[in-house]
Order: C-alpha cells, then sequence, then structure tokens
C-alpha cells in the first residue's frame, strides 16, 4: 500500500485560483508549508450526539444525532522563496491570505466562484476535499518583523459548514427512445460512511421514480422493509418545466424545475413525498423506473449520488456487486 500524503489548497475563485502544496510531494514551492503541531480540526467530522434517561431506565437511549460546523485551526509556515528561487515574504503572504474569504459574497457578482478547497490525497483512499471560509481573524505574531525576516507563520481559523469530505458523486443513467417504457436503473452505490443525499435529473414525460427503504449489514444492504417496493409519481414534466429535478439533500428544494422553481404543489399525490436517503455502505442496486408521455425523441432519467466522508482517508468497507440486471 502506498504512504502518500500530499496536502494542496486552492485559493477562492473562479478561474483564477492560487495553487498551493503545503504538505507531500512537491510542499513549499509556492512559499508555504503546513505547520507541524498547528493543525486541529481536520479529521472526524463534529457529531453531538443527544441522550436522555427515563425514570426507571438503566442507561440512556439515544435522542438525536446532528452534525455540527466543521471548525479549523491551520498554522503555515510563509517563507521568502518560490520556485527555488528567493522571493518576496510580503507579496507571498499577501497572495496566501487572498486565497481565503470569510464568506460567499463574490457569488453576487460571481456566479461561478468557489470558495478555498483542501485537497488531501493519500494511497489509501485517493483524493477527498473540503471546501473552507475564514471565520475570525488569522492570528499572527511575529517576534520580529516578519518583512525583514521573510519569514511568516499565520494560523488562520477556518470553518467549513458543509463538515464532511467529499469525492465526485456518482451518477448512472437510464434512457429510452420510445414515449413509454419501463426498465432498471442501477443506483451507483454508497461507498461512505455517511447517509447520501441522492439527486434524480429528468427529462419530459410523467416518471414513476424508485424511493426505497433500505435493509441489510454493511455493504450487503438491499431495498427491504415497508417500503422495499415504493414508487413515486411524478406530475407530467412538460417543455415549460424545462425538466424536473428531485433532491432529497433537506438544504434543496425537493422536487423544482429546470428553472429552480418549486414544484412539489404540482405533484400528483398531495402529502406524498420522498422518504428514504441511502444509507452508508449500500453497494450498486438495480431500482425500477417506468416514464409514459414522453416526447418522440424519449426520455432520460439520471441518478446522482454524492460521496461524503467523515476523514480525509479510511472507512471503506468491502462492497457487495451489483449483479446482472433484472430481466
Amino acid at each position: 500500500m502506498s504512504a502518500e500524503s500530499r496536502i494542496e489548497i486552492f485559493g477562492c475563485g473562479s478561474d483564477d485560483r492560487s495553487y498551493w502544496c503545503v504538505e507531500g510531494d512537491g510542499a513549499g514551492v509556492e512559499g508555504v508549508v503546513l505547520g507541524h503541531g498547528q493543525v486541529e480540526g481536520m479529521y472526524d467530522a463534529p457529531v453531538k450526539v443527544e441522550r436522555k434517561s427515563s425514570v426507571r431506565q438503566r442507561g440512556g437511549s439515544i435522542v438525536a444525532k446532528t452534525f455540527g460546523v466543521r471548525e479549523l485551526s491551520l498554522g503555515f509556515h510563509v517563507i521568502g522563496r518560490k520556485h527555488g528561487a528567493p522571493a518576496s515574504f510580503a507579496e507571498i503572504d499577501s497572495e496566501f491570505r487572498a486565497a481565503f474569504t470569510y464568506d460567499a459574497e463574490e457569488t453576487e457578482w460571481d456566479e461561478d466562484w468557489l470558495p478555498a478547497r483542501i485537497d488531501w490525497t493519500t494511497g489509501l483512499s485517493g483524493l477527498r476535499s473540503l471546501d473552507v471560509v475564514l471565520r475570525d481573524v488569522p492570528d499572527f505574531k511575529p517576534d520580529i518583523n516578519p518583512l525583514v525576516n521573510e519569514y511568516g507563520n499565520p494560523i488562520l481559523p477556518l470553518a467549513s459548514d458543509q463538515p464532511f469530505w467529499y469525492q465526485d458523486e456518482l451518477m448512472k443513467s437510464w434512457e429510452t427512445s420510445s414515449t413509454s417504457a419501463s426498465g432498471w436503473i442501477l443506483m451507483p452505490g454508497n461507498f461512505t460512511d455517511v447517509p447520501s443525499y441522492q439527486r434524480w435529473v429528468l427529462t419530459r414525460g410523467t416518471w414513476e421514480i424508485p424511493d426505497v427503504s433500505w435493509r441489510g449489514r454493511r455493504g450487503h444492504r438491499v431495498p427491504g422493509g415497508e417500503d422495499a417496493a415504493r414508487m413515486v409519481p411524478t406530475m407530467p414534466v412538460t417543455s415549460l418545466h424545462g425538466g424536473l429535478i428531485i433532491d432529497l439533500d433537506p438544504m434543496q428544494l425537493m422536487v423544482r424545475d429546470a428553472h429552480d422553481t418549486n414544484a412539489i404543489a404540482q405533484m400528483p399525490n398531495p402529502g406524498q413525498f420522498f422518504e428514504h436517503i441511502i444509507p452508508p455502505y449500500t453497494p450498486p442496486t438495480w431500482l425500477p423506473i417506468a416514464v409514459t408521455g414522453a416526447p418522440a425523441g424519449g426520455a432520460r432519467a439520471e441518478l446522482y449520488v454524492p460521496q461524503l466522508w467523515s476523514k480525509p482517508w479510511g472507512g471503506e468497507q468491502p462492497m457487495s456487486e451489483a449483479g446482472a440486471m433484472p430481466s
């Protein structure tokens, strides 16, 4: 197994994001390295478990489990040297500070703007990423004038509102060239230790989308329980909608059209909502799907499953195979 461990930072911005390798192969080339002994909050996502005890209960019971904002504190050595040659500490320090911002205010003017991102690549788990912003004023207390010494040690207090390390989300699609069809779509799997809020993207037509409950041990979960075969119909998706997005992320509209307009009131069965997210360690699974009333060219459904992790590396479990598509 490779012992590779590399930490890179991509500064906030859009098409002009700065790049800094701060740990591992290539660290310090841009003039900044991560401070040893100055790393806090990089590992497990913050979790709070609430318990209660009844009068006659021995011990207690879990009431709720919530994940909070991840707070980090990272120290950096900023050196007056860049790409192997002497460089101005002031310029490097200025460029590195500009890589971080307090919030996403830039999106008001630049819709492609992104916050700073930390990438951690390991031989065990590959690349996982974390988006961060400043949560407080950076701490910087040099013993002497850093412009004279060409060295500084800023401590950056950072926050990650979405506290989980993420990898590229997985996507599988199903399509038909006819106006009405049924078949099977492969749910691509949630290979992580965190539940995943799946997202459907649908073209024109009237759909039946699977919303199944899951049962089984880690790595072998299958549709099971009272909703093992649950299907939810959609309203007719027309050219006025431009498509339909079904998103189980509670921070998003559950049903919206391609114009980001809330469409939940147009669903055919009032009060019927999508209920079941993808549990941790759920292998790829074939699920039924159907469409009617599609245009002459047919229809397409895409199923996206985000991959979120508690830690920057590790947590993998053996997973069963999807098997052949049902007939």
